[in-house]
């Protein structure tokens, strides 16, 4: 997601900027991570998305990406990877 939202020179893009994204017990970690289920949270400036027309060109954007990765098998196989946090305890 991160390769694909970087692929528009439109917008600038940060992982996980200035945060680390390693918060034990979140709700990405517990409900994505845990349960090796594809996930991500996508944090969009405020400013970008504070009208109709930057909420429809995001919602665009991002539904181009997301209905790109959906096509990927690899996306729908349960897989336990590791995280910033420590090992995994999958469920």
């Amino acid at each position: 997601m991160i390769a694909a939202l970087r692929a528009d020179t439109a917008v600038v893009i940060g992982d996980n900027e200035p945060y680390s994204g390693a918060l034990a017990n979140d709700s990405m970690h517990r409900h994505g991570t845990r349960r090796g289920l594809a996930h991500a949270l996508v944090e969009i400036r405020q400013d970008l998305i504070g009208d109709d027309g930057g909420s429809e060109e995001w919602a665009e954007r991002l539904a181009a990406i997301l209905t790109d990765l959906s096509g990927r098998p690899e996306l729908h196989e349960i897989r336990h990877h590791g995280s910033r946090i420590g090992p995994v305890d999958p469920v």
